[in-house]
């Protein structure tokens, strides 16, 4: 299973909130340090296809990049070997992207570019102010890849697809 497949037909994704809890934290961690962080939301998607339940809010291996044009994040392909090895062994998939920004959340031309999640109806979400928001994604910017473009979602698209759950 290649990391950036994804399937196009889920419409409802569930997440325990302990876990977005916990990548928060590590992202206001990074975020400390002035540094964005990628975490990727793998887990099980029902025989349907419309549905996915995270289990794990996973922080691959990664390289803090800062410059004057602003701040980002690198991982290597052999992070993305690891995996796709890993998902394979495990028979989790790829159900998100999530990364910080350092102020306001939206997809900026460096996320279109490197995004990890690359199939068609994909999910990224951004967080903003370095992980100090609510555990909701309401209060980032998601977005869903239709036609390789990357299209924001509105409040009610966010509320119907991610559901936390406790």
């Amino acid at each position: 299973m290649n990391a950036g497949t994804q399937n196009k037909m889920i419409k409802h994704i569930s997440v325990r909130r302990s876990a977005i809890e916990k990548m928060l934290e590590t992202m206001r961690e990074f975020g400390a340090n002035g540094w964005e962080l990628l975490a990727l939301w793998v887990g099980e998607i029902e025989p349907s296809g419309e549905a996915a339940h995270v289990v794990q809010a996973f922080v691959p291996k990664q390289k803090a990049l800062t410059s004057e044009e602003g701040v980002g994040y690198f991982v290597s392909g052999e992070t993305l070997f690891e995996l796709n090895r890993a998902l394979a062994e495990t028979g989790l998939r790829l159900i998100a992207q999530v990364h910080s920004h350092p102020h306001m959340a939206y997809h900026s031309e460096a996320d279109d570019r490197y995004a990890i999640v690359t199939a068609e109806g994909g999910y990224s979400l951004v967080v903003p102010d370095f992980g100090d928001a609510p555990a909701d994604p309401c209060a980032w910017a998601a977005y869903q890849l239709r036609g390789q473009e990357w299209l924001e979602l509105d409040e009610s698209d966010v509320r119907r697809i991610f559901k936390v759950i406790e």
